[in-house]
């Protein structure tokens, strides 16, 4: 590939430069030297941020190319080292593409498109790459290898198209299957032809491109498949169509899991209604696990009967306490838990009852009628 010398350009602020020195078989070969001066014309006119500046040339008696000076590393050295990420990967070729687009709409084609020739320098922000391709099939024709010559056609092995090997007709499409076969290189680590000259040439020209690693996303196994078809027409139509779908390819969504099918909606049995809450006096008495208190039979009596009875209840002598909500509802819930029956369901006034009569230690007046109380101590008719 030649020498390549650190400088700096006086004419221009003392700005660094890098100088290649070509081998001078270059000059030996009209065809060759016209096509030089040629190639190196249309560099200096591309005026693009990810292909490297040429500032100057010479043809004489050691040809040359005055470029912008990188500090930097190029990408066979990156690669090397092991596959880039994805998201790096696909970065890198972006810029690569775009690169290749600006040439392309001024009809240069590249025809070296390889890691070796991309130069990455620190991005504007850290962490990041800035791509930089250069050599423009320049110095193709008095390489050494791995750079070969098929009849009139010069490349390198491995990233060649296929129709350069069939034929010398080609175009700007040959630049992108050696672009996919690049951005297959990032991914994977290796080259997806690989082993001696015949081999990998006629990989490109019979070969089933090998799978990428499984953790890659299944989207980019077809870029790439795509990028490697063996027929122009079967591929992406520009280097920046690769290069897009290879970033979609990143943001292909996985998937979705497969969930269960959402369980049929059946209407819930209707849950029964709360009985009301009544509160339970204290300490109260099983209803059927005691006998009677003997002063509870007439209220009871009273109670079914329709009335209650105040004359056996010394503590109901008063209408008003009797007609006191509070103390229905008592005498309601007493009758409950002595009978274990619920009361009538309908209020009844009390009924007035006679007052009892004094009790007299000294036995009946002899004037006194004897009164029955069998009938609840209501006088009883005379025979």
């Amino acid at each position: 590939m030649g020498e390549v010398h650190v400088a700096e350009d006086t004419s221009r602020d003392d700005r660094k430069v890098a100088i290649k020195l070509l081998p001078t078989d270059v000059l030996r070969d009209p065809e060759l030297e016209e096509r030089f001066r040629r190639e190196c014309a249309l560099a200096a006119r591309i005026d693009h941020p990810n292909v490297l500046p040429v500032y100057d040339y010479s043809v004489g008696a050691r040809p040359y190319i005055v470029m912008r000076y990188v500090e930097g590393t190029d990408l066979a050295t990156e690669v090397a080292r092991g596959p880039l990420s994805p998201e790096r990967a696909v970065s890198v070729v972006e810029q690569v593409a775009a690169a290749l687009d600006a040439a392309h709409r001024k009809s240069l084609r590249h025809r070296d498109v390889k890691p070796s020739n991309v130069l990455l320098e620190q991005g504007a922000r850290r962490g990041t790459d800035h791509a930089w391709l250069f050599d423009w099939g320049i110095a193709q024709p008095i390489t050494a290898p791995p750079i070969t010559r098929l009849g009139q056609v010069v490349g390198t092995p491995h990233y060649i198209a296929p129709e350069r090997l069939e034929t010398s007709a080609s175009d700007h499409r040959a630049d992108v299957y050696s672009l996919a076969v690049v951005l297959y290189e990032c991914l994977a680590g290796r080259r997806p032809f690989d082993g001696d000259e015949v081999q990998v040439l006629m990989g490109h020209l019979k070969g089933e491109v090998p799978p990428l690693p499984p953790h890659l996303p299944h989207a980019m196994q077809e870029v790439v498949e795509r990028g490697l078809a063996k027929h122009p027409a079967d591929r992406y139509q520009s280097a920046g169509e690769l290069a897009a779908a290879a970033h979609d390819a990143l943001t292909a969504e996985l998937p979705a899991p497969e969930l269960p099918p959402p369980a049929q909606n059946h209407p819930e049995a209707p849950e029964p209604a709360a009985a009301p809450l009544v509160p339970t006096p204290p300490d109260l008495p099983h209803p059927r696990s005691h006998p009677r208190s003997p002063w509870t039979a007439p209220v009871v009596t009273g109670v079914l009967a329709g009335g209650v009875s105040l004359v056996a209840t010394p503590f109901f002598l008063a209408p008003p306490l009797w007609s006191h909500p509070a103390l229905a509802v008592a005498v309601a819930l007493l009758t409950y838990a002595v009978t274990g029956n619920p009361p009538h369901p309908t209020a009844t006034q009390p009924q007035p009852q006679p007052q009892p009569q004094p009790a007299n230690d000294k036995g009946p007046n002899p004037g006194d009628e004897t009164k029955d109380v069998g009938s609840g101590g209501f006088p009883s008719p005379r025979p």
